[in-house]
Order: C-alpha cells, then sequence, then structure tokens
C-alpha cells in the first residue's frame, strides 16, 4: 500500500522524504519553502498540513494538487493510472481533555510576595492571571492557570511558597495540552520569529522580566508533538532551546537539549534550532544583567 501512495504522490510532484510510517514533503498546493511542514501516512495517504492545520485524504491531496474541480475527479485520475485501494482506518478514541472549573481561579489572593523576593516584578506577574491559591487543590501555592486557544482552563501550575512540601511545583492537567504562556506572548513570537523553550515557569518569569518574553515553557525535559506542531505552524525562524545548565550535577538538562534538537531537525534546518544553555544551572539564579548578556553573547 505504502508504495502506491509513493507513486500517486511521485507522480503529482511530490518530493517525498520517508520519516517511518509518514513521508514529509512541501505542499505544491500552496506557497511553501517548508520541506517537513507536510504530514502524508504511507499506508492512507491520510496528510495534515502543519502550518494551516488542512487535513483530508489522498483523494483530497490530489484534487487540490492537481486542481481539479471535483473529488470525483480526483479519484478517476487514480483509478484510471493506479491499483491504490482505501484500507480501512480504525479510529482510536481520543481521551478528551480535562477542563477545569474557572470559578476555582476565584480563590486566587494577589499576593506577589513570593516572587518579588526573587526579582519578579509584580507588573510582570500582572501579565499571567496568577497569585497564591487560599483553598482547593493547590493551597499556600503561587499558581498559573492554563488556557487552551479557546480560553478553556486546562490546567494549573503551583509553586509552593511555604517551603514546606518536598514537590516545589505541582502540575494538575494533561501538560501535553499545553502551550504556554502562548495566550499572553503570541505576537511577541510571530514579532521575533523566534522562540526560547525552557524548562519552567520560573526561567519564563525572569527572562520576562529581562524583556525576553518570546518563549514556551516545556514543564519538564521533553517538547511535546502540540509543541512542536506550534512552532511549526507558526513558521519560526529559530529555535533556541535553553534547559538548566546541569553539567555539573545529572547532566540531564544538557542531554534532554539535544534529544529535543534532535527531534526538531526533523521539522527544521540545522541553522534555526540550536542549544543555549544558560551560563548558571537556570534563569532563576541569574540576573537581569547576566541573562542580557547572555543573550548578546547568542546572539538573539
Amino acid at each position: 500500500m505504502s508504495d502506491e501512495v509513493r507513486d500517486i504522490l511521485s507522480e503529482i510532484g511530490y518530493n517525498l522524504r520517508d520519516c517511518g510510517k509518514e513521508y514529509r514533503t512541501k505542499p505544491l498546493y500552496r506557497d511553501s519553502d517548508n520541506p517537513n511542514v507536510l504530514c502524508i501516512q504511507k499506508e492512507t495517504g491520510v496528510w495534515f498540513d502543519f502550518k494551516t492545520s488542512k487535513h483530508g485524504s489522498l483523494e483530497d491531496l490530489v484534487q487540490i494538487t492537481l486542481k481539479l474541480k471535483d473529488i470525483s475527479d480526483a479519484k478517476d485520475f487514480i483509478s484510471k493510472n493506479f491499483t491504490f485501494e482505501h484500507k480501512q482506518i480504525v479510529k482510536e478514541k481520543i481521551r478528551d481533555r480535562k477542563l477545569f472549573n474557572k470559578k476555582n481561579l476565584d480563590s486566587i489572593n494577589k499576593d506577589d510576595t513570593y516572587w518579588n523576593n526573587r526579582g519578579i516584578s509584580s507588573k510582570t506577574l500582572s501579565n499571567f492571571q496568577c497569585g497564591v491559591m487560599t483553598s482547593g487543590k493547590m493551597p499556600n501555592r503561587y499558581v498559573f492557570p492554563i488556557f487552551d486557544k479557546m480560553d478553556n482552563l486546562v490546567g494549573v501550575a503551583g509553586r509552593d511558597i511555604t517551603g514546606k512540601h518536598q514537590m516545589k511545583w505541582k502540575l494538575l492537567g494533561d501538560k501535553k495540552y499545553w502551550v504556554y504562556p502562548f495566550k499572553y506572548n503570541k505576537h511577541h513570537i510571530k514579532e521575533k520569529g523566534s522562540v526560547f523553550l525552557i524548562e519552567s515557569i520560573g526561567d519564563m518569569l525572569s527572562l520576562w522580566e529581562a524583556g525576553i518574553k518570546n518563549t514556551l515553557v516545556l514543564f519538564g525535559l521533553t517538547a511535546s508533538s502540540k509543541i512542536k506542531s506550534i512552532l511549526i505552524s507558526l513558521g519560526v525562524k529559530k529555535i533556541h532551546i535553553c534547559l538548566n545548565n546541569d553539567s555539573n550535577n545529572s547532566d540531564a538538562g544538557n542531554q534532554a537539549a539535544e534529544k529535543i534538537q534532535s527531534q526538531l531537525l526533523n521539522f527544521f534546518d540545522d541553522h534555526q534550532v540550536s542549544i543555549n544553555l544558560p551560563p548558571k544551572n537556570d534563569f532563576g539564579c541569574m540576573t537581569t544583567s547576566e541573562i542580557l548578556t547572555w543573550q548578546k553573547q547568542i546572539k538573539a
């Protein structure tokens, strides 16, 4: 089946790159120089355009590529020239994302003392609808609500401010769906055409305080499929991977950065993805002056 899909796509002009269970190529139905933005399943021909979110069957792709009037014309083209047969697609049940009640945010107290003492101004914090939770599942934690593009509350990240909890950060929700703080900095990323991938909200706040607002938080050491698709759809020109510098400890951040870089190079050119770890353990350990010096050194 995969040979038939490949032959059909090659016949209508696609230069395909083999990526295991799928092909990657640039779309011929619109202007694009990105050779990885169009993903086509080998077995079925089902495709997805990461830039536009357009998707469909193999016949749909043939139709829009050849600019045919009707889908039946695409089916005729395939049947007359190839022996392609549809493979039945068994759809997996998609687990619904958990949504939280926004009324829970009513118990947030706007007390920025914890972050102010760490060099983060209330002006910076005012961008993120955050504060100290006084009840619920995160009492005495400074919480950051996480919203999706429909403004649904899909998660909450809470920082312990008492020093009594072993777990500094507590996360509620499924972080694989999170793109944070995209609600608040989408225009900054588009304006700069670049993004800094960082581990935590604490890193994000320190960078924001220094005027670096084009960031995305990974909430750990891996880049989710959601994050990758956002990067592709935005067409960013430069990605800086800036995980914690653990060279004096476990080296976990360094190794994770290399893994993320390897993954992103499936979608971006070599010069577009770089590893730029902070000179200290993380950005929260750095002053604004030190962050700006680092930014200048990496020419970001």
